[in-house]
C-alpha cells in the first residue's frame, strides 16, 4: 500500500493478495474516532472487523492488524452460537499468533513491533503461562469491549490450566500461509532475510507477478493456489479451536493422498509416501530395497540432469546439513540404518562435446553395470528418468523394460517423475509394472516448491510387512507419511504441516489442469510452444539445446509428448567472455539479475524503453550445466523456459481476461525476457561494476543447490 494513510480500509484489503480470501469471507468497517487498532462487532449477525485511528492513520502497521482482524472474525463466523469467552480466547491466540509470525517473518527493516506482545507470540515456545493467560485476558477484553455487556458472547470459560494445555498442543501448528510454508524442509527451503526468497528464488506468498517460467525448478504459488491453503488452513484452525490437532491434520494427510491416488491410479491412498522433496522420496526408495537384499547397487542414468542432492540420498546419505524435520546432520555422512556399501554407478546423459549420449551407449553402460552387480550379489536399483532438467527420458523405457526381463526378480525400478510433464495414465501404467514412480506437485503443476510423494505399486507396498526400516528416517518422516504399519512405528508421531499445505496448492493445480478438456489442453500447448520456439528461434544471440524425442505408448489425447521445457545456451557476443557462449558461471550470474530491477544500474543515457526492459523481472529455469563442444573440460550454462500446467489452465489468468488474451500475453512476457537478455550483454560491464560496489548485500546463493552436484559422475 502506498501513502501515510488507509483512507477506505474495504478497498485496501481487496487490493491485498495475502488477504484476498479473508477479505471475501469477512466484512470491514472504517471507524476514524475509535482509539483501538481494531475492535470486532457482530453486526447483523456476522462479525465484523471494525478499523480504528490507530490503523487508519500508519499504512506500517496495517498490514498487521487487517491479518489479525480478518482471520479472527473468520474464525468466529464459523463457530455456532452462542460465543463464548472461551473461544474469543483461543481465536485470539490463533490470530495474534498468526498476526505475530508474519510480521516477524517479513517487517525485517522494523525495530519497534506493533504490540509489545509479538516477539513472545512469535516464538517458538510457548510464553509462561500466567503471562499468556494475562494478556490474553486484557487483549479479548480490547477486542471485544466486553464491558459493554455484549450479548452475543456467552460467559462459558475454561481453567488457566487448559487453557495453556490446549495452546501447548496446537502451538506448532500457528501461523501464517506463507510463515508456515516455509517449514518442514531442509535448508533449501529456508527464507532469506533479505529477499524473503527461498535458495530457488520463491517466495510461499501468492505471485501476481508474470514472467514465471521456472517451474523446472520452483515457482511461488499463484494466488489461485494460495487462496486454496488459505481456505485449508483457516479451517483446520477452527478444527483444532475445539478438538486436538491431531485429528484434522489426520484427515488432510489422508485427503492429500486419497487425491493423489485417485489422480495417478495408485491402488490405495495408504501405498502414498508423502516426501517434502524428490530428494526425500530417494531415501524412501532406497529404504524400500534393503529388506530384500542389503547389498544393493544404484543404477543413475542422466545424474547430472536430477537433482542435486540425488547422488548422495542414493547412497543413503545426508544430502543437506539440515533434515526436513529440523534435525541438524553432516552433509554426505551415511544416515542411520542404511548400509555403509550402498554403491552409485551413473550413465551420462550427455558427451563431452555436448551432444546426447546415444541410446544404444546408455543401455550398454547400464547393462554392463547391472551384470557386474548381480555377479557380486548386489540388489539392483534402477532409476528411469522422466523427465530431466532438459526435458530429456533416459534410458528408454523400452530398454528398461528388456533389462528386466533379462534378470528377472533383481532388478527394482523407481521412476523419478518428479518433473510431473506426463500423464496420470502413464504413472499408472509404470506401477502396474511393479515400478516405484516419484513426483511432486512443485515442478510442473507449479505448486509450492518441496511437495513430493513416492508412489508405491502393491510389491512395494508388500514389503513392508516384514521389513526394518533404517533408524535415520525417523529424522526426515513422521508416520502419516508412510503406509500405516509395524514398521513404520518408530518414526515420530507429529505432522509436517508445512509440507501438508504446500500439497494443498499443488493439488488446487492438479485439479484446475485437469478439468481442462483434453483437445482444448493440446489446443493452448500446442498454440504456447510454438509460440516460443518461434521467439528462440528468431533470436540471434540464443542456441537452442537438441529437444528430446521420446517414444511413448499412443495415448488418446496425449500432451507429453510435447517437449515442455526449452533449453538454451546464450551467446556471450559484445560481453566478450572465454566461450562463444556463456559459461555456467556467467550464466548463473545471468539468472540472477533476469530476476532484478536493473533500471538504475545503466549508464546515463540509456532510453526510457531500455530502463523499462531492464526494470522488468523475468524467473526462468536455474541453468544447467552442460558440457560444451570443442572446449573439453569446459562447462556452458542453459537457461530453461519451462511451460507449466498453469499456463494452460490460467490458473494465474487476470479475472475477466480471455485464455488466448493471457496466452498472448505470456508470449511477449517472453519476448521482454530475451531482449533484457540482449540488454544484459551490452550493459554487461556497467552491471558488473555495480554488482562489485554492493559490498554491504551478500551475494545471492540461490544457485549453490543446482551447482553442487552437476558435473557427471565418473563410472
Amino acid at each position: 500500500m502506498t501513502g501515510t494513510s488507509l483512507t477506505d480500509p474495504v478497498q485496501w484489503v481487496h487490493m491485498v493478495p495475502e488477504l484476498e480470501f479473508l477479505a471475501d469471507s469477512s466484512p470491514v468497517v472504517g471507524k476514524p474516532d475509535q482509539s483501538f487498532p481494531f475492535v470486532l462487532q457482530n453486526i447483523k449477525g456476522l462479525w465484523t472487523a471494525v478499523f480504528g485511528k490507530p490503523v487508519l492513520e500508519s499504512s506500517a502497521v496495517a498490514f498487521f492488524y487487517a491479518r489479525m482482524a480478518l482471520e479472527m472474525a473468520f474464525l468466529l463466523n464459523g463457530l455456532s452460537a452462542p460465543v463464548s469467552e472461551k473461544d474469543l480466547k483461543r481465536i485470539w491466540v490463533a490470530g495474534a499468533r498468526s498476526a505475530a509470525r508474519c510480521w516477524k517473518a517479513s517487517a525485517t527493516n522494523m525495530e519497534i513491533s506493533p504490540e509489545t506482545w509479538v516477539e513472545a507470540v512469535a516464538a517458538d515456545i510457548v510464553p509462561d503461562q500466567k503471562w499468556l493467560w494475562n494478556t490474553c485476558e486484557q487483549q479479548v477484553f480490547s477486542i471485544f469491549l466486553i464491558d459493554t455487556g455484549l450479548q452475543s458472547v456467552s460467559a462459558y470459560t475454561e481453567s488457566c490450566s487448559n487453557f495453556y494445555q490446549w495452546a501447548q498442543h496446537v502451538w506448532p501448528y500457528l501461523g501464517s500461509s506463507n510463515v508456515l510454508m516455509a517449514e518442514g524442509g531442509d535448508e533449501r527451503l529456508g527464507l532469506d532475510s533479505q529477499t524473503r526468497q527461498n535458495r530457488y528464488g520463491c517466495i510461499y506468498g501468492p505471485s501476481g507477478a508474470g514472467g514465471q517460467y521456472s517451474s523446472s525448478t520452483a515457482s511461488s504459488p499463484s494466488l489461485f493456489a494460495f487462496n486454496a491453503i488459505e481456505q485449508k488452513r483457516l479451517e483446520l484452525v477452527r478444527d483444532m479451536l475445539v478438538q486436538p490437532p491431531e485429528h484434522p491434520l489426520c484427515a488432510l494427510e489422508t485427503e492429500i493422498k486419497t487425491f493423489l491416488a485417485q489422480y495417478y491410479g495408485v491402488e490405495a491412498p495408504d501405498n502414498c509416501i508423502l516426501a517434502p522433496s524428490g530428494t526425500d522420496s530417494v531415501l524412501a526408495a532406497l529404504a524400500l530395497s534393503l529388506p530384500l537384499n542389503p547389498a544393493v547397487c544404484v543404477v543413475l542414468a542422466g545424474v547430472e540432469e536430477t537433482g542435486s542432492g540425488v547422488p548422495l540420498a542414493t547412497q543413503g546419505r545426508h544430502f543437506a546439513s539440515t533434515t526436513a524435520l529440523g534435525v541438524r546432520v553432516r552433509k554426505s555422512e551415511k544416515i542411520a540404518g542404511f548400509p555403509a556399501g550402498t554403491q552409485l554407478v551413473t550413465a551420462p546423459l550427455r558427451t563431452e562435446n555436448g551432444e546426447l549420449n546415444s541410446r544404444q551407449n546408455i543401455f550398454h553402460i547400464c547393462q554392463q553395470q547391472i551384470h557386474k552387480a548381480i555377479q557380486a550379489g548386489q540388489r539392483v536399483l534402477l532409476y528411469l528418468l522422466d523427465t530431466s532438467k532438459t526435458g530429456q527420458l533416459v534410458p528408454d523405457i523400452q530398454v528398461v523394460q528388456a533389462l528386466c526381463h533379462t534378470y528377472p526378480g533383481q532388478i527394482d525400478v523407481v521412476v523419478d517423475a518428479c518433473q510431473a510433464r506426463l500423464m496420470p495414465e502413464r504413472i499408472k501404467a509404470y506401477l502396474q509394472q511393479n515400478w516405484a514412480v516419484m513426483v511432486t506437485g512443485s515442478k510442473f503443476y507449479t505448486g509450492p516448491a518441496f511437495c513430493g510423494a513416492l508412489l508405491l505399486p502393491k510389491t512395494w507396498k508388500q514389503r513392508l510387512a516384514h521389513a526394518v526400516l533404517p533408524s535415520g528416517l525417523a529424522a526426515y518422516f513422521n508416520q502419516a507419511d508412510w503406509p500405516t504399519c509395524k514398521a513404520t512405528a518408530f518414526l515420530n508421531n507429529g505432522f509436517n504441516l508445512g509440507l501438508l499445505l504446500r500439497w494443498v496448492g499443488a493439488c488446487a493445480e492438479i485439479k484446475r489442469f485437469s478439468e481442462v478438456p483434453a483437445v482444448e489442453k493440446i489446443r493452448r500447448l500446442e498454440s504456447f510452444l510454438s509460440g516460443i520456439r518461434h521467439i528462440l528461434k528468431q533470436n540471434q544471440r540464443v542456441e537452442l539445446l537438441a529437444e528430446a524425442f521420446i517414444t511413448r505408448d499412443a495415448l488418446p489425447n496425449a500432451w507429453d509428448n510435447h517437449q515442455t521445457i526449452f533449453s538454451f545456451l546464450v551467446k556471450s557476443g559484445e560481453h566478450g567472455g572465454l566461450l562463444p557462449v556463456l559459461d555456467f558461471e556467467e550464466c548463473r550470474q545471468l539468472y540472477v539479475w533476469l530476476k532484478q530491477d536493473l533500471a538504475g544500474y545503466l549508464p546515463f543515457g540509456c532510453s526510457d524503453t531500455v530502463r523499462r526492459i531492464m526494470a522488468n523481472s523475468y524467473h526462468l529455469g536455474q541453468p544447467v550445466a552442460v558440457p560444451y563442444g570443442g572446449a573439453r573440460g569446459q562447462m556452458a550454462g542453459a537457461l530453461r523456459i519451462s511451460v507449466s500446467a498453469r499456463h494452460i489452465s490460467g490458473s494465474d489468468m487476470p479475472t475477466g481476461m480471455m485464455y488466448d488474451a493471457y496466452l498472448e500475453q505470456e508470449r511477449q512476457n517472453i519476448q521482454n525476457a530475451l531482449e533484457k537478455i540482449v540488454l544484459i550483454l551490452r550493459y554487461w560491464a556497467f552491471l558488473q561494476k555495480s554488482e562489485e560496489k554492493k559490498l554491504s548485500a551478500p551475494p545471492e546463493n540461490i544457485m549453490d543447490i543446482e551447482a553442487e552436484t552437476l558435473l557427471p559422475v565418473a563410472l
